[in-house]
């Protein structure tokens, strides 16, 4: 890939979206170009109108290299995969001579589940659908739509629904069996979705996949040699929110209802589960009184109060006697059953790992009740430690938006997304990393007059 390339065919991209040249895309396109070729990091601040969806996408293409694009939002998202990416793709596989593929790569929740659908016995998510009549139609309609052949079962494409009719059709990562066993493997949106991101050049997909994949250093989506971070500047607060730990008295009340309805646990662990969560239900109910009634009351702790940690704590002691069970029960060979206990092991666990993290707490992380939604939260202070580690090390990132710049610099945001700047030093490099403080910054402006064009 040389300079002249990228440019030629970013002329071939323009033009293939009835486009004209603008000077700030064109500076930019050949600055991506130039850090994949030199395998550094970059950021680019461009402004409205510059075209930068386009200033990425020309080099990381013609570079032909697996690429992960990671946007803050959904808009974007469609942008890429249902306008940009159609009307380019086919004029940049004429002028380089090869195919050219992509996928947009979203989390499990944000397909519907075809075993959950069919299930013969609703969970509590599906009995709310029964008690509660007006979401019947509802439910109805999205059952249509998902027996459409051709359909994706993406949230997206599929019809308006009450949200409370989507979680009784949908199911998190940790509920779900796998494609390898479920009834439904070889039909499942989600699994073909995945295989089709998997194997594309380019895999559109959102910040928070890539934060939950780079904080906890496990594998969520493909493997790729770029990562370029769009709508940049809000990528750390997404990434807070990903890693943010968050207990409530019906999260922990929806578990235990699972558990109270799959017939393969002992009803004794069963009570003791559910005594736990309406005691924990109650303590929150209390403290949140105390903190209505007292105005001096600080939201953040620095550790669980009294009334709260033995609350919490046995709700982990009986959660984690259930999960415990469960993963020693490997006798179970239907496979409807593995689905049905997948989902009760991966609700009762979410509820394990977050009361385990709020009772060992530890430095760095900031601990809060919110009493409006009666809510424990757990949030790490900074991130920017592993997100240099898991990410910075690994790839070239491009990170770009309309505003990276605090004052007149960068180093703000630079130093929140983990690059190292100014005088800060880094450990020795093992052979094969990307320097975190190897990263070019670039301001490209705007092709538009604010002074002139805007109109207040």
């Amino acid at each position: 890939m040389d300079l002249a390339q990228v440019r030629k065919a970013l002329d071939v991209a323009v033009a293939a979206i009835d486009g004209k040249p603008r000077t700030g895309q064109i500076e930019m396109a050949e600055a991506v170009a130039n850090a994949l070729i030199d395998q550094h990091h970059l950021m680019v601040q461009a402004g409205t109108g510059t075209g930068k969806s386009l200033a990425y996408l020309v080099p990381a293409i013609v570079s032909g290299k697996k690429t992960l694009i990671a946007t803050a939002t959904l808009a974007l998202q469609r942008q890429l995969v249902e306008r940009d990416l159609p009307k380019i793709v086919p004029a940049l596989e004429k002028e380089l001579g090869r195919e050219i593929t992509y996928g947009i790569y979203k989390g499990v929740g944000n397909y519907i589940c075809l075993q959950k659908l069919n299930s013969d016995e609703p969970d509590p998510d599906g009995e709310l659908l029964l008690a509660v009549s007006s979401l019947g139609k509802d439910a109805q309609r999205l059952r249509s739509w998902a027996e459409t052949p051709g359909v994706t079962g993406d949230r997206d494409e599929a019809p308006e629904v009450d949200r409370r009719v989507w979680a009784a059709s949908s199911v998190s990562g940790r509920e779900c069996v796998g494609a390898d066993i479920c009834n439904y493997g070889a039909q499942c949106f989600a699994a073909n979705a995945k295989a089709k991101a998997i194997n594309s050049d380019i895999v559109v997909s959102n910040h928070t996949l890539l934060a939950l994949e780079v904080v906890e250093s496990h594998p969520i989506l493909p493997e790729r040699d770029i990562v370029i971070l769009d709508e940049a500047h809000e990528f750390m607060d997404r990434t807070t929110q990903a890693v943010t730990e968050e207990l409530t008295a019906p999260r922990v009340s929806r578990a235990a209802a699972m558990a109270r309805k799959y017939k393969g646990l002992p009803n004794k662990m069963v009570d003791s589960f559910t005594h736990a969560s309406d005691d924990f239900a109650d303590a929150m109910d209390a403290y949140g009184d105390l903190m209505r009634g007292d105005a001096e009351f600080s939201r953040k702790l620095d550790a669980l109060p009294d009334v709260l940690e033995t609350a919490v704590r046995r709700v982990r002691e009986t959660a984690d006697a259930i999960v415990k069970f469960l993963q020693a029960d490997d006798e179970i060979i239907d496979t409807t059953e593995l689905a049905e206990r997948a989902r009760v092991k991966g609700a009762v666990n979410e509820v394990n790992v977050t009361a385990q993290k709020l009772l060992k707490g530890k430095g760095g992380q900031v601990l809060w009740y919110e009493p409006t939604f009666k809510t424990l939260y757990l949030a790490p202070l900074s991130v920017s430690d592993v997100l240099r580690e898991n990410m910075l090390r690994q790839t070239p990132v491009i990170a770009t938006s309309a505003t990276l710049t605090v004052g007149s610099g960068f180093n703000a945001m630079a130093k929140q997304i983990g690059f190292i700047v100014g005088d800060e030093a880094d450990e020795e490099l093992e052979e094969g990393m990307i320097d975190p403080a190897n990263v070019q910054m670039l301001d490209v402006g705007s092709p538009f007059d604010f002074a002139q064009q805007g109109m207040l």
